[in-house]
């Protein structure tokens, strides 16, 4: 198998199987709606424990001192939704990132796993990276 199987082959797994953040480890929470900007989403300089989430053309669209709270925006914006359901409950917030994260790890173990075995000399860093942009998914 080439690399580039490869990477379809895992785009299309993961595309299947990594689930929606955050529609769907909230779903059975009390949320309220949180205005999202609909575009790409960057994080900014932190600056005396301000963490600062920025668009593509520099303006602010958050500044808060929950780096778990910027996880959870980062981890929405991958869709670039208008909104997202925000957990009113601090600890779902958490719960549903340890969730993602979880998720996402075990997609990236199983992919190296696999890649040991059908490529053994590749760059999985490079491989992987390539999967992950073509998702718009970020691990944080």
């Amino acid at each position: 198998m080439t690399e580039i199987k490869f990477i379809t082959k895992w785009t299309d797994k993961a595309k299947s199987s990594i689930q929606k953040f955050p529609h769907d480890f909230v779903s059975d929470t009390k949320t309220e709606k949180y205005e999202m900007p609909g575009t790409p989403i960057a994080l900014g300089s932190e600056l005396f424990g301000q963490f600062e989430i920025l668009d593509l053309e520099g303006n602010l669209v958050v500044q808060t001192d929950d780096y778990i709270f910027i996880k959870y925006v980062l981890y929405s914006n991958r869709l670039k939704p208008d909104w997202i359901p925000k957990p009113i409950d601090e600890d779902e917030i958490k719960r549903a990132i340890k969730e993602y994260e979880a998720q996402l790890d075990s997609v990236m173990k199983e992919m190296k796993s696999d890649l040991t075995k059908i490529i053994p000399k590749s760059d999985f860093l490079k491989i992987s990276n390539q999967i992950f942009s073509s998702l718009n998914l970020q691990r944080y």
